[in-house]
């Protein structure tokens, strides 16, 4: 390290001195050689790099800059250093940076992280996944569902929050399985909140039965590929494709609550 500098310290650093591991990179697309071009016209607005002092200034954010630098000629760079996290996981870190300014990681960006960070540790929850990832806790969890399908990574019961505290979630039910006896809800006594969460859970079933019931109006809705096509068209291709794993997940669990309270398929 440069006499003086110190950790987040920032200073000039030849280019030469920058090790660039590809596999940080977040974006699954690599390098986009047109944002490179238009970072050569305005090297005197580029923030710091961020490099990491493992024993190497190891690249972390500024993958663009650096390309950017390096067609420019460019001897040195600005840089801020950053001691290596404490859990050593720089893919976390280079992420984190990436996805907090410059161009917005993409969805499939973000779902690749997503599977990273679940095949890194099967227990971390679906919401600590989302809140690091910026996608929906269905999303994840539908990623997960997937991965563990896959045999990716194994099924686990317990999950662990991101305050550190390990907890297990309950057990759903299988589509269409009744209640176990002891599970009637007639044998239970239900305090004042309980009773409250049950009418507002109820009613927002009644809601969803009513947002339902308006797809008939859709005149132009003659099928599922009318649908797919206006949610294509108006949201593009990224948007519609986590909406697509929302509503899979989301309809998945409507069709197991309009089991549970007596719906019946009607065999053809």
């Amino acid at each position: 390290m440069p006499e003086d500098a110190h950790s987040d310290a920032l200073f000039e650093l030849p280019l030469d001195r920058i090790l660039v591991d590809t596999s940080l990179q977040p974006r699954v697309g690599g390098l986009d050689a047109d944002h490179v071009r238009v970072l050569q016209e305005c090297p005197d607005s580029w923030p710091p790099l961020v490099v990491v002092d493992d024993g190497s200034y190891r690249l972390a954010d500024g993958f663009h800059r650096f390309a950017a630098a390096q067609n420019l000629g460019l001897g040195t760079i600005r840089v801020e250093v950053r001691e290596l996290p404490s859990d050593g996981d720089l893919h976390t870190l280079a992420f984190t940076l990436n996805a907090a300014h410059g161009r917005p990681l993409t969805l499939t960006d973000r779902r690749t992280e997503a599977c990273r960070l679940l095949q890194a540790d099967g227990a971390i929850s679906n919401l600590e996944v989302a809140r690091r990832t910026a996608l929906s806790p269905t999303t994840v969890a539908a990623l997960r569902e997937q991965l563990e399908t896959a045999e990716t990574i194994p099924a686990t019961e317990q999950r662990v929050s991101r305050s550190g505290v390990a907890y297990t979630p309950p057990s759903p039910r299988q589509p269409g399985q009744l209640p176990a006896e002891h599970e009637s809800l007639a044998d239970r006594l239900f305090t004042a909140k309980e009773r409250r969460d049950q009418r507002r859970l109820a009613r927002y079933f009644e809601r969803l039965a009513v947002a339902l019931d308006d797809g008939e109006d859709f005149e132009n809705w003659r099928g599922a590929d009318d649908a797919a096509e206006a949610c294509r068209a108006v949201l593009g291709d990224d948007e519609a494709a986590e909406l697509a794993a929302r509503l899979a997940v989301g309809a998945r669990n409507v069709s197991d609550v309009a089991e549970e309270i007596g719906y019946r398929k009607v065999e053809a």
